[in-house]
C-alpha cells in the first residue's frame, strides 16, 4: 500500500511540472508575439505619421554598415539630403507656395538715397538693408564652410539695379585684364540674373579684382549646346563699377583682408534681347538670380603667384545648387523688388507651380540620360510623390516639340511631331 500511495504521487507531481511548463510556455509564447505585434504597429503607425523616421532608419541603418571615413560620411549626408528633400511631406495647401524655396533676398528701393559708387559699401543706403546669408561650397552646405566669407547687398532705384559684395581674402591675385576674357578661370565675382523670370535671355556679368568685366547674354544654358550658340559677346552692360581691397595685390608674402565690389547695371541694357515690356522692375517682382565665386588654387613660385590643377578648384554661390554649375536657371536663389523698407515678407505664389515644372523636367533629363529616349509615362519618372498625390498642382502636361528636330520617346523616333507627358490615361500626340 505505501509503494502504491508513493507512485501515485510521484505520478502527480510528473504530470503537474508538465502542465506547468506547458502553461508557462503558452505564456511566453503569447507575450512575444504581442511584444512582435505591438512593435511592428508603432512602427508602421510611426512611419505614417513621421515620414522623417525613414530617414532616422536610413542613417542609423547605413551608419552601422558605412565605412567611416571622411569621404563614406559625405556621401551619407549628400545621400539623406536627397532623400529628404525627395520625401518631405506637404500636410496642407498653405504650405505649397514655399514647399522647397531656395534662398532668397528682398532688393529694398533706394528712395532717393543715393550710393556712390567707389567698392567701399560704406554708404548710409547700404547701412540700412542686410547682407545676403554667407555663400556656401556650390554643391552643398554639407562640403562645410568656405574659408573665406561672401555676402552681398542689393538696392534699387527707377534706373539701375546696385550690387555690393564683400569677398574675404588672403591672397589678392588677378591677371586678366582684357574686357570678355576668361575672368572666371581666376579668382573672380559671377553674377547671373534671369531677368525674365526663369526662362533663357539672361545676363552674365563676371568681375575680378583688377576691375576687368566679362558681361554677355545667355540665350540658354550652355550646357544644352554649345558656347558660342548660347551667349551674345557684343552685349555689353554699361555698368558704373568699382572694386576696392585692403592688402598687396599679386604680391605673396603677406595676409591680404578682402576685395569689395559696387555696381550700378541700368535696367534699360539688362532688358535688352529679353521679353520683358519695362525696363525697370515693378512691386514685387521676382528675378531668378545667382551669384558665384571662383576660388581656384594658387601656389607660389618664383615670388609669383599660379594657378595650381583645376581639381582642387573651389566654387562658393550664394544658393546651392548640387552641382559644379552655375547656370542651373532653376536651382538658382530669388531675389524680389520691394518699394517699402519695412516690407520684409518674401512672397511668390506661384513658386510651387515653377517647383512641379521644375521637377518633371529634371527627371526627364534623369530618365533620358539613362534610356537615351524620353517618356511619355510620368509615373515612370523619379519624381518627389508629393507632385504625384496632387498635393499643390495637378501633374503637369509636358509637351516635347519635334517641329524642328527628331525626338525620341518610348524608344520611338518622332519627326516634326510633338509628344506630351502625361499620366498613363492621357497619352497624345500630334
Amino acid at each position: 500500500m505505501l509503494c502504491c500511495k508513493l507512485l501515485q504521487n510521484e505520478a502527480k507531481t510528473w504530470k503537474g511540472c508538465v502542465i506547468f511548463t506547458i502553461i508557462v510556455f503558452v505564456a511566453f509564447s503569447i507575450g512575444l508575439t504581442t511584444g512582435y505585434m505591438v512593435i511592428k504597429f508603432n512602427t508602421i503607425f510611426d512611419g505614417i505619421e513621421s515620414p522623417n523616421n525613414v530617414i532616422e532608419a536610413m542613417r542609423t541603418s547605413c551608419s552601422a554598415t558605412s565605412v567611416e571615413t571622411d569621404t563614406g560620411k559625405v556621401y551619407l549626408e549628400r545621400f539623406l539630403e536627397r532623400q529628404d528633400k525627395m520625401f518631405s511631406c506637404i500636410h496642407s495647401s498653405e504650405e505649397c507656395w514655399n514647399y522647397g524655396l531656395p534662398r532668397t533676398y528682398l532688393v529694398n528701393h533706394l528712395n532717393d538715397k543715393k550710393i556712390e559708387i567707389d567698392g567701399k559699401l560704406d554708404d548710409e543706403a547700404w547701412n540700412e538693408v542686410p547682407w545676403s546669408e554667407p555663400f556656401a561650397d556650390i554643391r552643398s552646405t554639407i562640403y562645410g564652410k568656405p574659408i573665406y566669407d561672401t555676402k552681398f547687398k542689393m538696392r534699387w532705384d527707377n534706373d539701375n539695379l546696385y550690387i555690393g559684395v564683400y569677398l574675404q581674402e588672403n591672397n589678392l591675385w588677378a591677371t586678366n585684364d582684357v574686357h570678355d576674357s576668361a575672368i572666371y578661370s581666376e579668382n573672380s565675382l559671377e553674377i547671373l540674373l534671369g531677368i525674365d523670370g526663369f526662362s533663357f535671355n539672361y545676363k552674365q556679368i563676371d568681375i575680378n579684382v583688377l576691375g576687368t568685366i566679362l558681361d554677355l547674354l545667355m540665350f540658354k544654358s550652355p550646357y544644352e549646346t554649345s558656347f558660342e550658340s548660347a551667349s551674345d559677346l557684343s552685349w555689353n552692360s554699361t555698368s558704373n563699377y568699382s572694386v576696392h581691397f585692403e592688402g598687396t595685390l599679386n604680391t605673396p608674402g603677406d595676409i591680404d583682408k578682402f576685395w569689395s565690389v559696387e555696381m550700378a547695371l541700368p535696367f534699360q541694357r539688362l532688358s535688352e534681347g529679353s521679353q520683358r515690356v519695362h525696363d525697370a522692375p515693378i512691386e514685387d517682382e521676382v528675378w531668378p538670380t545667382m551669384l558665384g565665386r571662383s576660388q581656384p588654387n594658387i601656389t607660389v613660385r618664383n615670388g609669383k603667384y599660379e594657378k595650381g590643377p583645376s581639381f582642387y578648384w573651389k566654387w562658393w554661390s550664394w544658393q546651392p545648387c548640387d552641382a559644379f554649375n552655375m547656370h542651373l536657371q532653376h536651382r538658382w536663389g530669388l531675389i524680389q523688388f520691394k518699394h517699402n523698407i519695412h516690407d520684409n515678407e518674401f512672397k511668390f505664389p506661384q513658386w510651387h507651380i515653377y517647383k512641379a515644372l521644375f521637377e518633371v523636367h529634371d527627371a526627364l533629363e534623369k530618365y533620358k540620360a539613362v534610356s537615351e529616349f524620353y517618356t511619355y509615362t510620368i509615373e515612370a519618372l523619379d519624381v518627389p510623390p508629393y507632385l504625384l498625390s496632387r498635393a499643390c498642382v495637378d501633374i503637369p502636361d509636358i509637351l516635347i516639340r519635334g517641329s524642328d528636330f527628331n525626338i525620341t520617346v518610348n524608344s520611338m523616333l518622332i519627326s516634326g511631331m510633338s509628344a506630351h507627358i502625361r499620366s498613363d490615361r492621357y497619352v497624345t500626340f500630334h
